[in-house]
Order: C-alpha cells, then structure tokens, then sequence
C-alpha cells in the first residue's frame, strides 16, 4: 500500500502539469489553430476534389459530344462543341489527334483548336454573286490550225469581306466533221463542223474567309465554337482542348502577377495571440493590423 501512495504521489505532478497545460490558454489556442488549419485544408481539397469532377465530367462531354449549330446575340449562325480540359499527358490518351497536334508547336500551348470545315455553293447562289464588271473572257488565242484556247477570271464577292476569284483556261479545236471536205467548209456551208473540247483547268484562285474560332464557358461548360459568314460554310470536324492552368507554370505566372514594391497597404480587425515578455503569460485578444506588402504573389 505504501508502495502505492509513493507511486502516485510521483506521478501526481505529472497530471498537475497535464492538467493545467490542457486548462491553459496556449493549449485551447492551439487546439481552435490546429482545427482553423485542418478546415481550412478540408476545404482546399474539396475544392480540388469538385475541379477534378468537374474536369472529368467535361472531358466525357467531349468525348460524346456532336457539332451543334446555334445562333450568336446578333443572330449569327455558329457551331460549337464540347472543349477538353486536359494536361498534355491526358491528352494523349483522351484524343490523340489534338495531342499531336499540341505536341507540334513551339513554345508553352495555352489552347488549341482545330476544325476541318466545307465550303459548298449551288448554281443559283453562284450567279447570284458573280462580278460581272470583274469577270471577263478573253479572245481566243490560236494554238494551231484547228485548236484555241480561251483564258478567263469569274469573281464572286459573297460580302464586304468573303470572295472568291477564279482564273481558267479552256483548249477547244474546230474539225471538219468525217465526209465533208475543206472546201466545202471555205464555201461557209453550216453544220459541217465539229467544236472539240479538250481540256478546262484552273490555274489559279484566291479567296478570301472570315473566321472566327475561339473558346467560351456557357452553362458551366467549356465549348469551342467556329462562325464565318462565307456562304456554304459548314463545321465537319471541330475539336478544341484547354491546358489544364494547374499543370502548367507557365500560364499560373501569367495569371498570378509578381510585383516589387507593389505599394499595397492592407488594414483589419481580426484576433490576435501572442506572449506578453514582461508579464510572461500568453494573451488572445482582438486588435487592428496594418500591413505593407514588399512583395507579392
């Protein structure tokens, strides 16, 4: 029994010293400043955790999605589709086509987009366009006795901006046709000739597209779209990826701003804890601060 009471009476301090660090000021501070920092991580990686869905869940739109044609705030037709939001490395095994395609460029890629589109016109829509003033048919020129070629330029202007100019050649030939003789076709005797056409070709265009082709967030949802006002303008093929501004350095400094000397000067009122030298105890408090950031992230 007296071995006992010697035991706990040497142990005794031991909880007295537990017991008073656990009642202490420093400790309840320090227990609210460990549960602040694990919230505000809790928080952190919540926020992380709902990126990480909501990137995935638009990748699967991507994969799924299909050209849509839609109208812009001025009633403009445009097609869009479902963008990727991917690091390099998920690109490649998301689509490896735009995964080339980035891997290709120089330098750090921010965005990509790549579109295979159509350009089809009718005949209506041809004549209806066509420059008369600006379309012109030479004299043929003779290549031989019987052969001619006649050189030419149509132009189309759809609008201001979008046209086409087209320049061919074509080589037809003028024969006698069998049983009739260069005599009677000096005698100017009609239907005794045949027109030949050889060949048509062209040998040279420029034309003239506006396009616009970009990237936008609707419905919380990142979309490529592509517009042009060129008639017969149509999207086969429209793809587009954004790299993923966490897996990139590059693009965090261009979003985050470095500064020397910012001459930024910030004031609150929040809680303050510290340890009062001269009374030698810990205090908590609420008190104003004033600071003067020298450089800033």
């Amino acid at each position: 029994m007296e071995k006992l009471k010697k035991i706990w009476k040497s142990i005794l301090p031991y909880f007295d010293a537990i017991f008073n660090l656990i009642t202490s000021k420093i400790f309840i501070v320090s227990i609210v400043i460990i549960f602040v920092l694990l919230f505000i991580r809790s928080c952190a990686d919540i926020r992380d955790y709902q990126r990480q869905i909501f990137i995935r869940d638009q990748n699967i739109l991507a994969l799924t999605d299909t050209i849509k044609t839609e109208k812009t705030k001025s009633g403009k037709l445009q097609e869009s589709i479902a963008g990727y939001i991917a690091t390099e490395k998920e690109l490649r095994l998301l689509n490896e086509s735009l995964f080339k395609e980035v891997a290709d460029q120089k330098g750090q890629v921010l965005s990509l987009n790549k579109v295979v589109f159509q350009l089809r016109q009718d005949a209506t829509q041809l004549r209806a366009h066509i420059n008369y003033l600006e379309s012109i048919i030479n004299q043929p020129i003779q290549l031989n006795d019987s052969t001619y070629k006649l050189t030419w330029t149509k132009r189309y202007d759809w609008d201001k901006t979008n046209y086409d100019i087209f320049q061919g050649q074509t080589i037809v030939g003028l024969n006698i046709k069998p049983g009739y003789s260069w005599r009677e076709a000096f005698e100017l005797k009609y239907n005794i000739f045949d027109l030949i056409h050889y060949d048509s070709e062209i040998i040279g265009r420029e034309t003239q597209i506006d396009l616009v082709l970009g990237q936008r967030v609707e419905n919380k949802q990142l979309r490529v779209f592509v517009q042009s006002n060129y008639p017969g303008f149509t999207a086969k093929s429209l793809e587009g990826v954004l790299i993923d501004p966490n897996s990139n350095q590059y693009i965090q400094d261009l979003i985050t701003k470095k500064k020397w000397f910012p001459n930024t000067w910030s004031i609150g009122v929040g809680p303050s804890f510290g340890y009062d030298i001269f009374s030698k105890s810990t205090y908590l408090g609420i008190g104003v601060n004033i600071n003067y950031n020298i450089i800033q992230w």
